[in-house]
């Protein structure tokens, strides 16, 4: 039996059937060492190819990483960073991840399904460019870091885990209260300013950036590694600081732009999500910060029961018939049906609430919207 963490369902899809594969709370053993057949890489910058643009930079990524330290903060400098449950343990299938750029849309696409499967509890997380990480220890090309903007009952600091140096740009500012671009596309790319055409890099749903300027046609944003970027206008929201209006009927939406999207075990990008990546990537989006994983958002929210659902709620579902540990959780769009990203081996799509499967497991509902 393959063992799922942090509330995340693993269930593979099969030819003859679906397979209950995950439990909760157990880490798998030997996460430390690769696959059988798979040798550990180490992660480097890796020359950019055709689906993987270039970031805009102002010194080079190994400089960069060079200069990150501990006690000190970081930002993101590629798409999306994986983040793992320890440094040393990714296959020679994970370097189109490791890199600088990295080729994420590679990598996913060229794993087997059992090759996907072996992610489970060795990845943590993921973090989009430009995001902000707190990193508490340098092991060779590796960092290990917490990510604030993920809250996450394991460390009080955000979502903890190890990514690649070469991968993140030092800072020395502390976050600013200025207006953000949040892109609300799937993926959009980042302009080159002094020639708009020129895209330099793609970056994911929920990516923000701090705006220095913008107009009707073009959003200027300051990027990590310390330059300028353009961001068309009508793919993202320009937020300013405080709370952000959304209804439930926004969530949906949103949410809705990802049906088809194959899952991703720690995936909180428009390239893969796990279920929990996926509701807290939509709120997010929305300037609403839930925690990470399922079973911690289940303790946020203000319970509801299912005759009053509103678009929007999500739904947790556990172990035990329902009373053990929270192992996933979907999200309801209205009139008696829900979307989720199920698990390893489907897609993001919608059904009914009272689906026969997910009865048994139902632990409860939840709303974090106040109005």
């Amino acid at each position: 039996m393959v063992l799922g963490r942090r509330g995340r369902l693993l269930i593979v899809a099969a030819s003859a059937g679906v397979a209950l594969l995950a439990a909760g709370g157990v880490a798998l053993s030997g996460a430390s060492h690769p696959a059988p057949g798979q040798p550990a890489v180490a992660p480097a910058a890796a020359p950019a190819t055709a689906a993987a643009l270039p970031s805009p930079p102002t010194s080079s990524p190994a400089a960069a990483a060079a200069a990150v330290a501990p006690s000190h903060d970081a930002l993101v400098a590629v798409s999306v960073a994986t983040v793992w449950n320890a440094p040393d343990q990714a296959r020679a299938v994970d370097a189109p991840s490791l890199a600088n750029p990295v080729d994420v849309r590679r990598w996913t696409s060229t794993m087997t399904l059992d090759q996907k499967l072996w992610l489970v509890d060795r990845l943590a997380t993921q973090v989009l460019y430009g995001e902000r990480v707190s990193v508490r220890e340098v092991r060779g090309e590796w960092a290990q870091v917490v990510v604030p903007d993920q809250p996450s009952s394991q460390d009080p600091g955000g979502y903890p885990g190890w990514l690649p140096t070469v991968q993140l740009a030092p800072t020395s500012t502390t976050p600013t209260a200025g207006r953000t671009a949040v892109v609300t596309r799937p993926t959009t790319s980042l302009h080159d300013p002094a020639a708009p055409v020129r895209e330099l890099l793609e970056v994911s749903y929920d990516t923000r950036l701090p705006v220095v300027a913008a107009d009707a046609t073009w959003v200027t944003v300051a990027t990590p590694t310390g330059g300028r970027a353009l961001l068309a206008a009508s793919d993202v929201d320009v937020q300013a600081p405080g709370p952000h209006a959304a209804t439930g009927a926004d969530l949906v939406r949103s949410a809705q732009l990802f049906s088809g999207l194959p899952y991703l075990w720690a995936g909180t990008s428009a390239l893969g999500f796990d279920c929990s990546g996926f509701t807290a990537s939509v709120y997010g989006a929305h300037g609403i910060v839930l925690p990470r994983d399922a079973d911690d958002q289940a303790r946020a929210g203000t319970p509801v029961d299912l005759a009053h659902l509103q678009p929007g709620d999500l739904l947790f579902y556990a172990y035990d018939g329902g009373k053990g540990a929270i192992h996933h959780v979907s999200m309801y769009v209205g009139n008696g049906m829900m979307i989720q990203s199920p698990a390893t081996g489907k897609t993001v799509g919608t059904g009914p609430v009272a689906t026969p499967s997910l009865a048994p497991p139902f632990w409860g509902a939840r709303r974090y919207l106040t109005a």
